[in-house]
């Protein structure tokens, strides 16, 4: 999380700097210093890393859950072809 953090304050440097570049030349747009003032009021959230773990968690817990389905699903389709085969066999 650490390393979002920094990349994002990075960043804001470096438009910071283009900003800065950009009035010292005077340039008529405004749009970059506009974008900067909005990150800058930005409040940042983080997430505690206990919900990712929460949530691979559960992810994965399904994942199984779709698996075992998925098994459950083939013996079945297996056994009624079997059923279908010994059926027509047994018929000639």
């Amino acid at each position: 999380m650490a390393n979002k953090k920094e990349n994002c304050e990075e960043l804001l440097k470096e438009l910071r700097a283009y900003r800065n570049d950009m009035v010292a030349r005077n340039y008529p747009f405004q749009q970059i210093s506009d974008i900067i003032t909005r990150w800058e009021m930005k409040e940042v959230k983080t997430v505690p890393d206990e919900d990712f773990l929460d949530q691979a968690e559960r992810e994965k817990k399904e994942l199984e859950e779709s698996y075992q389905e998925a098994k459950r699903q083939k013996e079945e389709r297996k056994s009624r072809e079997w059923i279908k085969g010994y059926s027509q066999w047994k018929k000639k």
